[in-house]
């Protein structure tokens, strides 16, 4: 089951880190971590692919029994949080920690969760791409290439 958290967990943190790094040009020598106003936002997850193949979202961030919808918000402090919807819109399960970004590379840090505070933190990376109001986020986990799509 840890890993079925891990994968939810993964890809949605990725999303959230891609929309931080997206679009910002900077000459320092260490990881971009400011978040340009466009990317802070609540965000709406809309498909997703494993290899290439069309799948419902719950499958690839494996949601918890009865969701229906998921939403992610960026802050400007470089924090995120991801939530997981019932039916009528109530929380079931909710994510929190911090992000990175260098480049197009992402890298999410989750210190609690419903349960929680997660210890050690999940720690996981990808890449991104921001096309106006669609964000991308790709990564790889156990051998799959998962590819989520979200939008603001």
């Amino acid at each position: 089951m840890k890993s079925i958290r891990i994968t939810a967990s993964l890809s949605a943190m990725l999303l959230v880190v891609i929309i931080a790094g997206c679009g910002k040009d900077d000459d320092s020598t260490g990881p971009d971590t400011s978040i340009p106003a466009e990317l802070i936002a609540t965000w709406t997850y809309q498909s997703a692919t494993i290899n290439e193949i069309p799948v419902s979202l719950g499958l690839a961030l494996q949601w918890h029994e009865g969701t229906v919808s998921a939403r992610f918000t960026i802050s400007d402090d470089g924090t995120f949080v991801n939530e997981e919807l019932d039916s009528d819109g109530m929380l079931i399960w909710t994510e929190s920690g911090t992000f990175t970004v260098s480049g197009n590379n992402a890298t999410i840090t989750i210190t609690s969760n419903s349960d929680g505070p997660v210890n050690p933190p999940d720690v996981m990376s990808g890449t991104w791409a921001l096309d106006g109001n669609e964000l991308t986020l790709t990564t790889t986990l156990e051998g799959l290439t998962v590819v989520i799509v979200a939008t603001k």
